[in-house]
């Protein structure tokens, strides 16, 4: 059975086993992100400086400026994935071609398993919010440790239902679309390995948002220089985690 420490240093492994190799895979959809992110850091600063959670669309200089950059961002990063997904998963040889359409279809799936995050999300953060308070005596602010604990609580469900949900992801950058339930049931013998990765991803997570949090930069292209590349090996680790179950699942059906 995988365990968590095997799913992480496989997941590792893709990454480092050739850093040239990886960069040379992902490098038409860097040159776009970090084309789109100086782009935000000239036309839209506020967005950078607030941050996309944060951000109200109505104070910043243009909604439709803002929208813009996301939606270039989103693609930019679907891109990316859809690279390394079909490089780390070469060997199956059932890839379809690459094209506009599979990338859209690829870019529908990361909303719906957007919105699934949202709902469960909405049903965490209120009654963790409302213990926070509880255990702060009822205070205005919430404790640092309060607000941790429920961040790292809130991050651990979402990491682990996302990483059980998430074979429709790579699957869909092969051109070979599954559905969640699917995804689901693929996952259910790792299910308890997959909190272990998703208690790993979500230390490493806040323990970054809190560096970058404690650092505070004003300035929108020192915030692009730090956040961006997090973001990108982030991303890169949790679906590179995603490999290793996809893989011995399209050899069981093989």
């Amino acid at each position: 059975m995988l365990t968590a420490a095997n799913l992480l240093q496989q997941a590792v492994g893709l990454l480092t086993h050739s850093p040239l190799k990886t960069l040379t895979v992902v490098a038409p959809a860097l040159v776009l992100m970090a084309g789109v992110g100086v782009f935000a850091a000239v036309a839209a600063p506020e967005l950078l400086i607030t941050g996309p959670s944060q951000a109200h669309i109505a104070d910043l200089s243009s909604g439709v400026m803002t929208m813009t950059v996301l939606a270039a961002f989103m693609v930019s990063y679907a891109m990316m994935v859809v690279l390394w997904h079909r490089h780390t998963l070469a060997e199956t040889r059932n890839a379809q071609p690459l094209s506009a359409r599979l990338l859209l279809g690829y870019l529908w799936r990361v909303l719906a398993l957007a919105m699934v995050q949202l709902v469960v999300s909405m049903a965490l953060v209120i009654p963790l919010v409302l213990f926070s308070r509880g255990a702060d005596g009822g205070s205005g602010t919430p404790a640092l440790a309060s607000v941790l604990l429920s961040t790292f609580i809130t991050q651990l469900v979402l990491l682990w239902l996302s990483l059980r949900l998430s074979l429709i992801l790579p699957a869909a950058a092969l051109g070979k679309p599954i559905r969640m339930t699917l995804s689901w049931r693929y996952t259910q013998p790792i299910a308890r390995s997959l909190w272990g990765v998703a208690a790993a991803l979500a230390l490493t997570n806040t323990a970054l948002t809190g560096l970058v949090t404690l650092l505070d930069f004003a300035s929108p292209g020192h915030r692009l220089a730090i956040e961006l590349p997090i973001y990108v090996l982030e991303g890169l680790l949790i679906f590179s985690v995603l490999t290793t179950p996809y893989s011995l699942q399209t050899q069981k059906a093989a």
